[in-house]
């Protein structure tokens, strides 16, 4: 039996499956590469103006400029993606099917990832990373999942709104994360956005019928 629950510290929440990180077999765990216990970790973190801000708000400003300085980061106005890696010539050859997502996501590896998870803690992922659960988990949930999925919702509501606000605020001054890096990192630590309200979430019993052993 496993479990998922919500956990929250400083307006940066996490949906904790304990089943994370034994799921070898599931359809969004499928690795091409030789790294094939990776789980879930194919996406390349993108840092948005809320994920920014509310490690700001952490005094985690050391860390915005770590990834900032990364060689594989590309910073753009209003975001900082860091990238991973992307075996495009396996890729080209096999380009396996998929219905209702992009295949890509078989060949890539995450740059935080670790053979015992992700080197990040979970206040320093962007919001996408912490809030992902992959269909196995969701459907395993069963009716129980719907008060996580409209946290989830209401949460990426939360964040696209304040995050649209972030940038047309430094619009307004002539600020942005190319342009004038340092000064948009002040003006974002001094700006002032509310937390979001979060629920409380009772914790889920999950049972996988078919529990693959690792």
């Amino acid at each position: 039996m496993h479990s998922l629950n919500l956990i929250v510290h400083d307006n940066i929440p996490l949906f904790k499956c304990s089943y994370c990180g034994n799921c070898y077999g599931f359809l969004e765990s499928t690795s091409y590469l030789k790294v094939k216990m990776r789980g879930c970790c194919w996406y390349f973190p993108k840092y948005k103006l809320i994920d920014i801000k509310n490690i700001l708000n952490l005094r985690r400003e050391d860390f915005i400029y770590d990834i900032a300085n990364l060689s594989n980061s590309k910073i753009e106005k209003y975001n900082i993606e860091v990238l991973g890696y992307f075996d495009d010539e396996k890729y080209n050859k096999l380009k396996p099917q998929a219905k209702d997502f992009d295949s890509k996501l078989f060949f890539k590896l995450c740059p935080f990832f670790d053979k015992n998870g992700c080197k990040l803690h979970f206040t320093l992922r962007p919001h996408p990373c912490n809030l992902y659960l992959c269909r196995e988990v969701i459907e395993s949930c069963g009716s129980e999942y719907e008060s996580y999925n409209r946290e989830r919702k209401d949460y990426f509501a939360y964040c696209n709104y304040y995050n649209d606000l972030l940038a047309k605020e430094l619009q307004n001054n002539n600020l942005n994360l190319i342009d004038n890096f340092d000064d948009s990192i002040k003006f974002l630590k001094q700006i002032h956005i509310p937390n979001f309200d979060f629920r409380r979430l009772r914790e889920i019993q999950i049972n996988f019928e078919n529990e693959i052993a690792v």
